[in-house]
């Protein structure tokens, strides 16, 4: 088995090929002892305590195959399990729409029955003692004795239900009859005879009629009571089982760890024997090549749209060729910039002042075909006239980066915008850049500032290197900076610099003064 069959160790040997590739252009003297196979078998050099690499290959091919072995059991029980869930889910599904549909609605309706013959019986007695508005009040209760049964009958119902359900319609045409018969006497002064229809009549019959529709409501709370005991029955018996499977899967999880923290291990100790080709050295200068190519592309792009329009439209090429240098220009001032902040160790440089209203203003000009491009309007606000402690191609660089970042990641958003901002505070200048895209996730936090971390919309162009480069450029000028929800519902990133004193412009060197 190579490694190529399996993700971990395909990923150590690119590693390492890579690197080894870099490391070659930077120090070819030792490029002769680079690796170049992709099997383990092939890696040496000769370190003394160095494990066999023929040894280390074995180790690695165990534990793929225990990882494999654990990774398909895994897969069987989360099928598995997922299969017990559905057929649990079908039996739940069945007694809970058994309760809500039919015996819940049932209990309901034919409590309401019983509580209205209960009413209209008190009304009838009411209506005769001489009320004349409780005659009203009676046919309101036989109307919504009627209507209730009728809803009764347009439940589902099965066999007993339905005998129980036959009996009550057929007791209460008598009971409504006696009532009547009972307001007939009332109205023609015969008080004694309707009070005797009550007792005789009414009364009992209203006592069957309930004692019927009791029944009813008794059938439906055992129903109601014997689907929810399965409902109980049948979660018990799948929560064991689930916390069966679970902790299957936990054992076979540990056991597929284990594997890999020795593929990992065996992986980490064939890198060791390249040290001499993975200094860290190397691998900074590596990462600040990859910053400097996305920092210039940005502003190369403006000089590319300027060459379009010169091809396509002649007649601007006066304008669009001033737009050409300036975006150059900026190029200039972020390279500048970038290797005076590399050369001095990744300290700002002593007495070094950039003018905020001009770099800024600039530079959203230069970034205004940028915008038009994802059909976005880029706003300035009024800005202090002051100055930061930092050269113009670093704020160039962190400016760039932020507005050019807001743009690409608007998203589908109707209100298409990004503003820029900055105001004195404390002797510092707060910078604010706020877009009305869809925002950061929550999960990404602080993370969007790492290398390589990039926003939810990877349509966007990018590495994912451009809010690093902002990170370590305001922190190593001394300065502070976040990202939090904007007012508009988009992302709005921030950043703190010192503001540089009168006295800095005189001392700083000459290619870093602005206008």
């Amino acid at each position: 088995m190579s490694t190529s069959d399996f993700p971990i160790l395909s990923w150590a040997s690119e590693t390492c090929r890579m690197r080894l590739s870099a490391s070659s252009f930077l120090f070819s003297a030792n490029a002769s002892q680079a690796c170049t196979s992709s099997r383990v078998s092939r890696w040496y050099l000769p370190v003394p305590g160095v494990v066999d690499p023929v040894s280390v290959e074995n180790t690695m091919t165990t534990s793929i195959r225990v990882l494999a072995v654990a990774f398909v059991a895994v897969v069987a029980a989360y099928f598995g399990a997922m299969l017990l869930v559905q057929r649990s889910v079908r039996v739940i599904d069945t007694d809970a729409a058994r309760i809500s549909r039919d015996a819940a609605p049932d209990i309901r309706v034919i409590s309401n029955l019983r509580a209205e013959l209960r009413e209209m019986h008190a009304r009838v007695i009411e209506a005769i003692e001489g009320d004349d508005e409780a005659r009203d009040e009676v046919e309101e209760s036989r109307r919504s004795v009627d209507s209730l049964l009728a809803q009764a009958g347009a439940l589902p119902t099965d066999e007993r239900e339905a005998v129980l359900l036959g009996k009550l319609r057929s007791a209460l045409p008598a009971f409504e009859q006696a009532a009547e018969r009972a307001l007939e006497q009332a109205r023609a002064g015969h008080r004694d005879r309707a009070r005797q229809t009550v007792r005789r009549e009414l009364r009992p019959l209203g006592d069957a009629a309930s004692l019927v529709a009791q029944d009813l409501v008794d059938y439906n709370v055992v129903v109601a009571e014997s689907a929810a005991q399965r409902i109980e029955a049948v979660r018990y018996r799948g929560s064991r089982i689930a916390w069966q499977l679970a902790t299957l899967c936990a054992l076979l999880a540990a056991v597929a760890a284990f594997a890999t923290v020795r593929v990992m291990r065996q992986v980490q100790r064939v890198q060791q024997q390249h040290n001499a080709l993975m200094q860290r050295k190397a691998e900074e200068l590596e990462e600040f090549a990859a910053r400097v190519a996305h920092d210039i592309l940005s502003p190369l792009s403006s000089v590319s749209m300027a060459l379009s329009v010169i091809q396509r439209h002649p007649g601007q090429s006066r304008e669009a060729l001033d737009r050409a240098h300036a975006s150059l220009s900026r190029v200039r001032g972020i390279v500048d910039g970038l290797f005076e902040f590399a050369r001095a160790g990744a300290a700002p440089e002593a007495g070094a002042r950039t003018e905020v209203r001009a770099v800024a203003t600039g530079l959203v000009e230069e970034l205004r075909p940028f915008a038009a491009q994802r059909q976005a309007i880029l706003r300035i606000d009024d800005l202090p006239d002051c100055a930061v402690a930092c050269s113009p191609g670093v704020l160039l660089s962190v400016l760039g980066n932020l507005l050019r970042n807001g743009l690409k990641y608007l998203g589908k958003a109707e209100t298409r915008q990004v503003l820029l901002r900055a105001r004195r505070r404390r002797g510092r200048v707060l910078f604010e850049v706020e877009d009305t895209g869809p925002g950061i996730p929550a999960q990404l936090g602080t993370r969007i500032f790492e290398p390589y971390i990039r926003g939810p919309d990877t349509g966007a162009p990018g590495l994912g290197l451009g809010l690093a480069t902002v990170k370590r450029l305001v922190e190593s000028h001394r300065g502070s900076l976040g990202v939090r929800a904007g007012a508009r519902g988009g992302a709005l990133f921030w950043f703190e610099l010192d503001e540089a004193s009168a006295a800095d412009d005189a001392s700083q060197p000459e290619h870093l003064r602005t206008a």
